[in-house]
C-alpha cells in the first residue's frame, strides 16, 4: 500500500534559495527540491551524524539522512500564483546589501596577477562588497504532496503546524491540508505532476515540461512514452497525481520499500 497526501505551506519570512549569483547579483529558485522538504518537514529526525572530510566528501542525501527509519517522501515544492508556477515580478522582491570582509560565500578572498600568474589573497578588510538578493515575498502558497507507505507518518502533519526550511531558516506554516488518499495501483499511459529527475530522465516522456532544470535535477511533469505500471492517487476529478513506475523505482529504494 502506499498513501499520499496534498500539503500547503505558507512562507512566514522572505524565502531565498540561490538559484544563481551574477557576480553579487543573487536570484532565487521559486521551487523546493524534495531533498530540502525532506530535510524540513521530518524536522530533521533521521540526521546521521558523522565526520566529514572537507576535502574529499562527496554529498550524498542517502548518507546524511536515514530515511528507511522515517519513509516518507515528497514531490518537489512550488510557489504558486494565480498566473500557475512561474511568479509573477510582484511575488518577488530585492534587496541591497552591502558589507565589508564577508566570509560568505566566498567575497573574504580577491585575486590578483603577479608576474604572469594568478594569486589568491585574503580581502582587504577596507573594501566593500555590495550586492543584491532576490527573495519570495512572504505569505505565499507552496504546494507539495507527501506520500509514504505508512499511513500514520502523514497522519500526523497538521494545519498550523511550523516548519524551519532553507539555507536561511525561513518559517513555514501549514495552511491547508488533505486527507490521506490510497495509491491505486494501473497499467497504461500516465499524465505526471510535478517531478524531481535526474536530467537525463527526459527520454521516459512523450511530450513534457521542464519547470527548472540544474545539472543534478530537473523538474518536469508529462506524458510517458509507453505504458508504464503507475500509482494514481484520487485527490479529486481534475488533480489526480500519478508516480510512474520509472520514479517510484527510485524512490522506493530510499524508502525501503522495495
Amino acid at each position: 500500500m502506499l498513501y499520499a497526501r496534498a500539503i500547503t505551506l505558507r512562507n512566514c519570512g522572505r524565502f531565498t534559495v540561490v538559484a544563481s549569483d551574477f557576480g553579487s547579483d543573487y536570484r532565487t529558485h521559486t521551487h523546493v527540491t524534495s531533498e530540502a522538504l525532506y530535510a524540513s518537514l521530518t524536522r530533521g529526525a533521521t540526521w546521521k551524524p558523522r565526520l566529514i572530510d572537507l576535502k574529499n566528501d562527496t554529498y550524498a542525501f542517502t548518507e546524511t539522512y536515514d530515511i528507511p527509519k522515517m519513509p516518507v517522501w515528497f514531490l518537489p515544492g512550488l510557489f504558486l500564483a494565480e498566473t500557475g508556477y512561474r511568479l509573477p515580478d510582484n511575488h518577488l522582491d530585492t534587496t541591497a546589501f552591502n558589507v565589508v570582509n564577508e566570509f560568505y560565500p566566498s567575497t573574504s578572498k580577491c585575486y590578483v596577477f603577479k608576474k604572469g600568474n594568478l594569486e589568491e589573497k585574503p580581502r582587504p578588510h577596507h573594501v566593500p562588497t555590495y550586492g543584491t538578493i532576490q527573495a519570495v515575498k512572504p505569505d505565499r502558497r507552496l504546494v507539495t504532496y507527501a506520500f509514504s507507505p505508512k499511513k500514520e507518518l502523514l497522519e500526523g502533519f497538521a494545519e498550523g503546524q511550523t516548519f524551519l526550511l532553507g539555507k536561511k531558516r525561513t518559517m513555514f506554516q501549514i495552511v491547508d491540508i488533505s486527507p490521506v488518499v490510497e495509491g491505486l495501483w494501473k497499467n497504461g499511459v500516465c499524465g505526471t505532476d510535478w517531478l524531481e529527475l535526474p536530467p537525463n530522465y527526459g527520454g521516459y516522456f512523450q511530450q513534457f515540461q521542464i519547470l527548472t532544470a540544474t545539472m543534478r535535477y530537473i523538474i518536469v511533469r508529462g506524458m510517458t512514452k509507453d505504458e508504464v505500471k503507475y500509482v494514481e492517487f484520487p485527490f479529486g476529478s481534475s488533480n489526480n497525481i500519478c508516480l510512474p513506475d520509472f520514479y517510484w523505482e527510485t524512490i522506493s529504494k530510499m524508502l525501503g520499500s522495495e
